[in-house]
C-alpha cells in the first residue's frame, strides 16, 4: 500500500506541472511593453508599408474596409493585453495619419472631416482598451490559478512528506513491537530451557538462552577458577578467531568483570579500549545467594542494528539470570552429592552407597559377620517405552519392601533409575541366593502390563566372609 500511494502522489505531481509556456523566466519588457510585442508590431508595419508603397496605391490603405491595421491591433491586444494593444493602436494611427490623408469633400464640414479622419484610430484605441482589459482579466485569473496550483503543489509535497514520516514511524513501531514480542517469546523459551537443576545441562542451556534473547553471531561463557577466566562453552567461534580462551588476573577485562563487576559495552569509548578485539558486550555472572562472581558472559559479534539501549539492558538481565540459575544448580548439585536418598526418594543415593559400603565392610571385618551384595539392573531399559521406564523403580521398591529385612539397604547405584544394589548385612552368599529368588518372584508379581517386556539381570557379590 505504501508503494502504491507514493506512486500515485508522484503521478499527481508530474501531471500538475506547468507546460513550457506556463513556467519559465519573466518576459523581457521595454518601458512596460513586452519585447516580443514590439518586434511583432514593428515587423507588421514594415511589411505593410512596403506592400502599400510597392504594390498598392501608397495611401496607407485608407479606402480599404475593414482596414488591414485591425489585424495587428486585435492580434497584439488579444495576445498580450492592454499596454501592447494601445501601443499597436498608436502605431497604426501614426502610420495611417502620417501617410496619404484624404481630401475634404464639398459636402463635409470641418467637424465631419475631422471625425472621418480620427474615426479609425479612435476605434482602434477603444478596441485595444476593451479587449486588452478582458485579456488582462484572463491573465490575472491565470496568475491566481497558477498561485493556487503552486500552493496545492506545496501542500501536496508537505502531505507526501508527512505521509512518508508516518510510514517510517509506523514501520519503526512495528519493528519495536515485533522486537518486544520476540523478546517476550524468546525469554519464555529461555526459561523453559533452563528449567533444570543439573549444573552441566544448565551450562550448555545458557547458550541457547543467550541465542534466543539476543541473537548474537558469536558468544561465550567463561567460568572463574584459580584467578583466571576460562572459556567453558562458546558458539559461532571459527578457527580464524583469535579470542582469548584464558583471561588472566592481570588482563583489564578480568579486572573490570571480576574485581569491579562492571558490564562493558563497545558503545562506550572507555569500555571499547578495555574490550579491545575480544567482543562487543561483557558482563559478570554473579551468584545471587553468595554474591560471588562465578564467571563472565561475553558477546563477540552482534548485528549493528541490535546494539541499542534495550539490548544492553537485556544483556544485564541475562547475566543476572544466568548467575542466579547457575548458582542454584551448584547448590542443588552440592545438596544432591550429600543427599541420602536418590531423586525419586525410593532408594538410597549412589553417593551414600560409597560411604555406607565402606562403613559396613569395615564393620563386618571388625565384628566378623558376613556381608553380601545383590546387583540388579534393567537390561533392556532403552527399548522400553517411557511409562515402563518410570514404573520400573516403583515396582522394584515395592518388591524390596516385601522381601528384605529392615537391616537390608537398597541403593540406586548410579541414580539413573535402571541399576540398583542391595546390601545384605550378616548374610552369607548362599543365603543371598535365596533372597535373590524371592526378590525376582516378588518383582514378577509387582510387574504389570507396562513391565511385561522388562528383562532383569541379577548378580551376587561377596563383600566380606568371616574366617571360620
Amino acid at each position: 500500500m505504501k508503494g502504491v500511494t507514493v506512486q500515485r502522489l508522484d503521478r499527481i505531481r508530474e501531471g500538475s506541472r506547468p507546460g513550457p509556456g506556463e513556467e519559465g523566466r519573466d518576459p523581457v519588457r521595454i518601458l512596460g511593453v513586452r519585447r516580443t510585442a514590439l518586434l511583432e508590431i514593428a515587423l507588421f508595419f514594415v511589411v505593410a508599408i512596403l506592400l502599400d508603397r510597392l504594390v498598392f496605391d501608397a495611401d496607407s490603405f485608407w479606402y480599404v474596409t475593414p482596414h488591414p491595421f485591425w489585424i495587428i491591433v486585435l492580434l497584439v491586444t488579444v495576445q498580450y493585453g492592454t499596454a501592447e494593444g494601445v501601443l499597436a493602436a498608436l502605431a497604426a494611427s501614426v502610420v495611417l495619419l502620417t501617410g496619404h490623408m484624404p481630401e475634404q469633400t464639398l459636402n463635409q464640414d470641418l467637424y465631419g472631416y475631422l471625425f472621418d479622419v480620427v474615426r479609425r484610430p479612435l476605434m482602434w484605441f477603444v478596441a485595444a482598451v476593451l479587449l486588452g482589459e478582458l485579456r488582462m482579466r484572463h491573465l490575472r485569473e491565470k496568475e491566481r490559478l497558477r498561485r493556487q496550483l503552486e500552493e496545492a503543489r506545496e501542500q501536496e509535497r508537505i502531505i507526501a512528506s508527512a505521509y512518508q514520516r508516518q510510514q517510517e514511524i509506523k514501520s519503526d513501531l512495528e519493528a519495536r513491537v515485533a522486537g518486544q514480542m520476540r523478546t517476550v517469546i524468546s525469554m519464555h523459551q529461555a526459561v523453559k530451557s533452563l528449567e533444570q537443576l543439573d549444573s552441566g545441562k544448565v551450562l550448555f542451556s545458557i547458550m541457547d538462552m543467550v541465542r534466543a534473547v539476543m541473537n548474537p553471531q558469536k558468544s561465550s561463557v567463561f567460568m572463574l577458577g584459580q584467578n583466571v577466566l576460562e572459556a567453558a562453552v562458546h558458539t559461532g567461534w571459527t578457527g580464524k578467531d583469535d579470542y582469548l580462551r584464558v583471561i588472566g588476573a592481570e588482563h583489564p577485562l578480568f579486572q573490570e568483570i571480576v574485581a569491579r563487576r562492571r558490564v562493558l559495552n563497545i558503545a562506550s569509548e572507555e569500555d571499547e579500549k578495555i574490550l579491545g578485539r575480544q567482543g562487543v558486550l561483557a558482563g559478570p555472572l554473579i551468584n545471587a545467594d553468595t554474591g560471588e562472581v562465578i564467571g563472565m558472559l561475553k558477546i563477540e559479534e552482534l548485528e549493528f542494528v541490535e546494539l541499542g539501549w534495550t539490548t544492553i539492558k537485556n544483556f544485564e538481565v541475562v547475566c543476572e539470570w544466568i548467575g542466579t540459575v547457575y548458582g542454584n544448580s551448584q547448590k542443588f548439585h552440592t545438596a544432591r552429592e550429600n543427599s541420602v536418598l536418590d531423586d525419586s526418594g525410593l532408594f538410597l543415593s549412589s553417593n551414600y552407597y560409597r560411604r555406607q559400603t565402606a562403613f559396613l565392610t569395615s564393620l563386618a571385618r571388625r565384628h566378623k559377620f558376613a556381608l553380601a551384595q545383590i546387583d540388579i539392573s534393567l537390561q533392556n531399559y532403552r527399548e522400553l517405552p517411557p511409562e515402563a521406564r518410570a514404573h520400573a523403580p516403583v515396582a522394584l521398591s515395592t518388591a524390596v519392601e516385601r522381601v528384605l529385612r529392615n537391616t537390608d539397604l537398597a541403593f540406586d547405584r548410579r541414580n539413573n533409575g535402571r541399576e540398583f544394589t542391595i546390601i545384605l548385612p550378616a548374610t552369607p552368599t548362599r543365603n543371598a541366593r535365596v533372597v535373590e529368588e524371592r526378590l525376582l518372584k516378588a518383582l514378577q508379581e509387582e510387574s504389570d502390563t507396562r513391565l511385561r517386556d522388562a528383562s532383569w539381570s541379577v548378580r551376587i557379590e561377596d563383600l566380606h566372609t568371616p574366617d571360620e
